[in-house]
């Protein structure tokens, strides 16, 4: 005559979850109805655990005298598989259904890092081509030698975006994350040494080492963002890594000629105003270098989607870098995108080259160019932020 009871203890305890996943309502169900239940799933009296099947009876009818609120796939989704908070665990992960996925705080600060040193190194990208002329005098070069210092950055990441991208998948975030901050560094102190009029190779050496860490940093985006933030923030938080060298390239182009001026009657006051120029980059880059040693991580300790933790746990052997390369360039619509984000990039890269150039043809004064260059990037970063807050909430990324 215990037995019945037993059953019922079992069916109670504590830290047990019931049998197909579903949680008796009280209200002293007998038992031999509880175990055909059992069998043969649940009835009205029953409440799924995370969530039933969309098409599941409790989820079609509800229950009676209430109204059902149907949710979208997404918002499903990540009602069962996220937290609502910094640290939180999901509801649901610490069963046999999967890994734990929480969000973590850091992952701010991490985009917040490296979207500054990307700033930093779009910065020193374009701080000589839009004052061009004051170099070209500095240096006694022609405009050809100025153009290259900004040409050089696109010269290198044509051969090492593969070995770079090789890098951070077989290498992970934290590794490459450190080559582009230190390599940008480095590359800011060397110009600290090429003060001289004679010592335009110097400053070409140290435009080389940034443009190689750039190589390091454009790459990053997508992956800070799918690594450290979840489903519904990929996109947002993808934008706005991007908006840091954006934003880059618009302080480089509104900076350089307030604190360089065109002063070639007076080279040792040029000369002072380029190394204020310079030791400033320097010592930000320098701070940011250190911010990324102490930040950075290679992953948050739980893993903040469902998609993360599986890609997690898959085995390393069946990931091959060459394959998923052919496999990019067999797809058609990759390729059409390539081909147009090409065109659209080097168009920019262009004309910001040679836009102190094109303006002082027909203008004076090197800050109308920077006014102008400042101009069309800030349109550019509110697109970007515009686009990336729409993708994350429709995801119609065929329709953009």
């Amino acid at each position: 005559m215990a037995q019945p009871d037993e059953e019922e203890g079992v069916a109670a305890a504590p830290g047990h979850p019931p049998a197909n996943g579903y949680l008796p309502v009280p209200g002293g169900v007998p038992a031999g109805k509880m175990s055909a239940e059992s069998q043969q799933g649940p009835k009205a009296g029953s409440l799924p655990l995370n969530g039933g099947p969309r098409d599941s009876p409790a989820a079609a009818s509800g229950a009676p005298g209430r109204p059902q609120t149907q949710l979208a796939p997404e918002e499903e989704t990540q009602v069962r598989l996220l937290p609502t908070g910094p640290g939180e665990e999901t509801p649901g992960a610490e069963g046999p259904q999967g890994p734990r996925t929480a969000l973590s705080a850091r992952r701010f600060v991490v985009l917040l890092i490296f979207s500054l040193y990307s700033l930093v190194n779009a910065f020193q990208w374009i701080q000589y081509s839009i004052i061009s002329n004051v170099f070209e005098g500095f240096y006694g070069v022609s405009s050809l030698h100025i153009d290259w210092l900004s040409m050089v950055y696109m010269l290198a990441y044509v051969p090492l975006i593969f070995p770079a991208t090789w890098l951070l998948d077989t290498r992970g975030l934290r590794l490459t994350a450190l080559l582009g901050s230190g390599l940008n560094c480095l590359g800011a102190w060397v110009k600290c040494g090429s003060v001289q009029p004679h010592l335009f190779w110097v400053t070409m050496l140290g435009q080389s080492l940034c443009s190689v860490a750039q190589v390091f940093i454009l790459g990053l985006p997508s992956r800070i963002a799918s690594v450290w933030f979840g489903p519904k923030e990929v996109s947002t938080a993808c934008a706005t890594a991007v908006l840091g060298n954006q934003l880059g390239t618009a302080v480089g182009f509104l900076l350089p000629p307030v604190l360089v001026p065109n002063t070639q009657n007076n080279t040792d006051l040029l000369a002072g105003n380029i190394s204020t120029m310079f030791y400033g980059t320097s010592a930000v880059a320098t701070l940011l270098f250190i911010l990324t040693i102490i930040v950075f991580k290679e992953k948050p300790r739980h893993p903040p989607s469902e998609a993360q933790a599986a890609l997690q746990l898959s085995p390393p052997e069946q990931y091959s870098y060459g394959k998923s390369i052919r496999n990019l360039f067999k797809n058609i619509p990759f390729v059409l995108l390539l081909i147009t984000y090409g065109i659209m990039t080097g168009a920019f890269y262009s004309v910001s080259t040679l836009l102190n150039q094109l303006i002082l043809t027909y203008y004076e004064g090197e800050v109308n160019a920077g006014r102008i260059g400042l101009t069309l990037v800030v349109a550019g970063m509110v697109g970007s932020i515009l686009c990336g807050l729409w993708l994350d909430h429709t995801k119609t990324y065929k329709l953009l």
